[in-house]
């Protein structure tokens, strides 16, 4: 049951793009966070994804072998999320000498969260977790018609 393996690559992508959702989320809430210096205000996270390389190499490794690699058993797994980094765009100082958190010259630093881009972020999170939904019941049908050769 080999090709049972192969849900974990759209699985994959979809948790991935959820786990990427959720830090959109956060931007989003902290996008108007201010802080008194540059370093301790909030910085927008973005993640990393990271492609499995073990098909690419289970496809190379066993091109020659035939149909009898059909029928060992490998894990596929797809895409990962492997960690999440800081936006390196610095901070914006914003003058506003009534903010309580305002330096002693009237700055506090807003954090590099841009709205707009998030939800273009988003947009596109959305749109990948749904292709990999749709490669997944594509793959859960093709398995169920495969299931139902032999019935008669």
């Amino acid at each position: 049951m080999a090709f049972l393996s192969s849900l974990n690559i759209p699985l994959s992508g979809m948790t991935a793009q959820r786990f990427r959702l959720d830090i959109i989320a956060q931007n989003v809430d902290n996008a108007h966070n201010f802080a008194t210096t540059a370093e301790e205000v909030y910085k927008r996270q973005m993640v990393v994804f990271h492609e499995d390389k073990s098909f690419k190499r289970i496809l190379r490794n066993h091109m020659g072998e035939g149909e009898a690699y059909m029928y060992k058993y490998k894990q596929l797994k797809g895409v990962q999320a492997t960690r999440v980094v800081e936006d390196p765009t610095p901070a914006e100082p914003v003058y506003s000498p009534n903010n309580p958190l305002a330096d002693e010259y009237g700055y506090v630093y807003e954090s590099n969260v841009d709205v707009a881009i998030e939800e273009m972020d988003a947009i596109e999170a959305q749109n990948s977790f749904n292709a990999c939904k749709s490669m997944y019941e594509a793959m859960q049908a093709m398995i169920q018609a495969s299931l139902n050769i032999g019935k008669g």
